[in-house]
């Protein structure tokens, strides 16, 4: 007989996915029931036995009544590095698939832990605050490194990204005829068929174009397909892509839009943010990181990777990764300074946290 695992967020859109993504996607021995309401889940339990509970502590709270399970488990927004957090807590704001971990750890399926092969892709987001930062060049130059020896998707959630089907003459063009490219299916559907509810990885690989090392999808249209995304919801569309694109990492590319990423800074394992040396500059970043501090918890900002791109670039025949053969920036310190960065920042905490992992399953 299986056991039965009950999720209760009054957050019904965060409970509905996560239930989801638990269902669809792990091998957790569980039939698994979501509540959003308190009458529904005291009429539920009546009713049932729950073997293990994923309660939400801050709607706990707030129950006229005391849930019954075989063990319950907190969805806390407590910081994992906070001293309050407790022993029987999981964080709430991560991935699914590091809460199914966690679960699976916590409950002591320790041999279903270590077979589960459902992989999740870290997320690697260049933004900055700054124009002509040299963002989109450490962006491109990050899917071309990293994309050499890991299953890499690109992606370019600008607004303008789309720019260059509207001219041949500007860098970073691609010589795709204008009316060719127009026709290729591009984030505008991704967008479309998340909204749907039909975004899957088979959906997902067939609006992927192959570019060697890496993979991508064009960018929107019309800036107004992804204007109409709220942070949210774009932070829930780069969630489902990173469980369903069967890559091991997603590249973003930004533009310099504060409000439209904020929910979606959690979400990534790095954010790298170029930055610049000149007066103005500093005054912009003094205000981004003051901002940063009143709205993001203190274990979001330590994701944030300064950079500060080698000056002397020189044009050179170069790969764009969503467009094509194209006239690019690119030069040797780039690639030099990238390489650097990643093994810094990615290849050694990567194998800093195996060593921790292997240490805590023993």
């Amino acid at each position: 007989m299986e056991k039965i695992l009950t999720i209760y967020d009054e957050d019904e859109l965060y409970c509905k996915r996560l239930s989801l993504y638990l269902r669809q996607n792990t091998k957790l021995p569980f039939q698994i029931y979501p509540m959003s309401t308190p009458e529904r889940l005291e009429e539920f339990l009546k009713k049932k036995n729950s073997d293990l509970l994923l309660l939400s502590e801050k709607n706990a709270k707030s129950l006229h009544f005391s849930p019954k399970s075989g063990r319950t488990l907190y969805l806390t927004e407590e910081s994992p590095l906070s001293k309050k957090k407790k022993e029987n807590s999981i964080y709430k704001y991560q991935s699914a698939d590091r809460i199914m971990r966690e679960i699976l750890l916590q409950y002591g399926e320790l041999a279903l832990l270590e077979s589960n092969g459902q992989g999740r892709a870290d997320i690697f987001m260049i933004y900055s605050p700054l124009g002509r930062s040299g963002k989109t060049a450490l962006a491109y130059e990050i899917a071309q490194v990293l994309g050499k020896n890991r299953q890499t998707l690109f992606l370019s959630l600008s607004e303008s990204g789309s720019a260059y089907k509207q001219s041949s003459n500007s860098p970073g063009i691609s010589s795709i005829k204008s009316n060719e490219a127009k026709e290729r299916e591009c984030l505008t559907e991704a967008l479309y068929h998340f909204k749907e509810n039909t975004l899957s990885p088979l959906i997902i690989k067939a609006l992927s174009y192959d570019r060697g090392s890496y993979s991508t999808i064009l960018p929107v249209r019309s800036p107004e397909d992804i204007q109409s995304m709220s942070s949210r919801e774009l932070a829930l569309f780069l969630d489902k892509l990173a469980e369903d694109a069967g890559v091991s990492a997603l590249i973003l590319d930004t533009d310099c839009s504060l409000s439209k990423y904020l929910d979606c800074f959690p979400q990534c394992k790095k954010i790298f943010m170029p930055i610049l040396p000149d007066i103005i500059s500093k005054e912009k970043l003094a205000f981004f990181r003051n901002y940063l501090k009143k709205n993001l918890a203190e274990e979001i900002l330590e994701k944030f990777v300064q950079c500060e791109i080698p000056s002397a670039i020189e044009s050179s025949e170069y790969i764009h990764p969503a467009q094509g053969k194209v006239e690019y920036l690119r030069s040797s310190s780039l690639k030099d300074y990238t390489e650097s960065l990643l093994l810094r920042y990615i290849y050694e905490e990567e194998d800093k946290e195996k060593e921790q992992y292997r240490k805590m399953i023993l």
